[in-house]
Formats: C-alpha cells, structure tokens, sequence
C-alpha cells in the first residue's frame, strides 16, 4: 500500500430507484476523519448507507459527500390546493370585476402566482433493499475514484519524501563516520583550553584526562546517532511499504528526528557536526511541511 494524500475527489452514478443517482465526494486535511454527508429530506434514509462506506474507506481527512436521486415519475411530492382560499380569491376577484375595468376570468398562470394557494410538500421516501444496495455501490464506486486521486497525489509525496530522507541518511552515516574524530577533537581542544589557562601551574595528567574522559563522555552522540538511524529507516520503509494508513506515525517519527537533532546541536562542539545538524534540521523542517497532506 502506498500513502495518499488528503486532498482529491470522486464520483460515480449511475441508476437508481427508477431514475438515477449520482454520489460526488471532496476531501482536504484533517487530522482526523470528518466526514458530512448531504441528502435530500426525501433521501434522508440514505445517508447512514453512504455514511457506512466512507468510514470503512477512509481514515483521516475532511470529507464532504453529495448525494443526489433524480426519479422518473411524481414519486415523493406530494401537491396541495387550498380550495377555500381559492374561493375567496375568487369570489373577491368578480367582485371587482364587476367594480372596476378588469377582465374576470383568471388565467391558471393567474393562480399559480397567488401565495399558499398551492403547496408542493416532500414525503420522506422508503427505499427497497435492491434500491439501497444500488446507491451503496456508488457510494463505493464514488470512495474508490476519491482514493484512486488520492494515492496519485501521494505516490508524488512518497517521491519527494524519499528523496530527502536519503539526504538525511547520508548526513547522518557521515556524521556516524566522523564520530571518533569528534571526541578526539573534543580531547585535544580542553587539553589546550586548560595548558591555556593554568599555564603557570602544574596539573595532573591523570586529573585532566579525567576531565577530559567526563567532557567527552556528556559530548557523545553515539545514541542520538542510533536513534537518528533507526527513525529514518522506520520512515523511509512506512514512505514505501505502510500496510494502512501511515500519516499520523510519520508525524510522530518527524517529531522524535527532531528530538535528535536538536540533541545532537546541543552536544555539538564541532563547527562541521554544527553545520551537519542546520542543514539535516532545514530538511527535516521540508519533510514536515509535507506531513500533513498524507492520510
């Protein structure tokens, strides 16, 4: 399985309840799943169905489902004249025909144009099961075209994720590589740094390789160095191989390479190691930004 994003849509129609129906779907990010669904007041009973099926497909994002029925026949409308109204209308309009230069016969467009004189009302609609089950398949049909868009999108994203995880992979076997040459470093600059300043004083060399062993052990980046490795093997194999849905623990991993590298930056005396951890923490910040557009 490969990720997907959040963003894309679907549809699907086809017939349904002796006319035809068509479910159309959009999503954009959302850290969970959100999920609207629009019916008619006739096609109420619908809505748990279409429901059902979005929340089996998808995880995460926000996605708002459109379901319309267009039927063949007068199904579902129910129409109402008020006769009495109309009587009184009527009986008032001869009345000032007889009154005033005006003809008395009332046209039907006449009529129609009278407020609450006619009333069209919608009847909730029952559906058969065969009829249910029509509008299920294209609400599945309708999910499939959105995830079909959205695995397009994230086959890009894995694309470009990729890449710069392998960028971080190789500053950090670099890094890795350089690590003894770091505490030797580390070593040497304190011994300096104290023949500097107790220059007229005559130390102990078993006290300052003490201190010397004690500054390099609080400067080692061996476990921030495995712990870097292991994370970004992690992401790059949920990158190319996540059997579900993998945005939220990339998210969580983003967030532990930070740690690291935020702990690496705080150990570094090594202006090389220093300059490593900016460039790997301004990959890691593209990385990041991408992050929330995968379900």
């Amino acid at each position: 399985m490969t990720i997907r994003s959040m963003t894309g849509f679907g549809r699907a129609a086809g017939p349904v309840a002796g006319g035809t129906g068509e479910v159309f779907a959009r999503s954009v990010n959302h850290r969970s799943l959100d999920l609207t669904v629009k019916v008619r007041e006739t096609d109420i009973a619908l809505e748990p169905v279409v429901r059902g099926v979005f929340t089996r497909r998808l995880s995460r994002g926000k996605v708002d489902v459109t379901v319309r029925i267009k039927r063949s026949g007068s199904d579902g409308y129910e129409v109402s004249l008020n006769e009495g109204l109309l009587e009184a209308v009527l009986a008032r309009w001869a009345l000032l025909a007889g009154k005033f230069p005006i003809a008395a016969r009332l046209e039907a467009r006449d009529l129609l144009s009278i407020p609450q004189v006619f009333s069209v009302e919608t009847g909730t609609t029952e559906f058969s099961p065969e009829e249910v089950a029509e509008v299920e398949r294209l609400a599945d049909a309708a999910a499939s075209s959105l995830i079909e868009m959205r695995e397009t999108e994230g086959r890009a994203l894995a694309s470009d994720l990729q890449v710069r995880v392998t960028r971080l992979q190789t500053r950090a076997r670099g890094l890795a590589e350089r690590r003894d040459e770091v505490t030797r470093g580390i070593h040497a600059a304190l011994r300096e740094r104290l023949k500097h300043l107790f220059s007229d004083a005559t130390l102990d060399p078993g006290r300052l390789e003490q201190e010397a062993i004690l500054a390099a052990d609080k400067s080692d980046i061996s476990e921030e160095l495995q712990r870097l490795e292991a994370h970004l093997a992690q992401f790059g194999q949920l990158i190319t191989s996540a059997s579900e849905p993998a945005g939220k623990k990339l998210d969580f991993l983003s967030q532990e390479i930070l740690r690291e590298l935020n702990t690496l930056g705080a150990k570094a005396r090594d202006l090389h190691l220093i300059r490593e951890v900016l460039e790997m923490k301004s990959e890691l910040e593209a990385v990041r930004e991408q992050i929330p557009n995968i379900e």
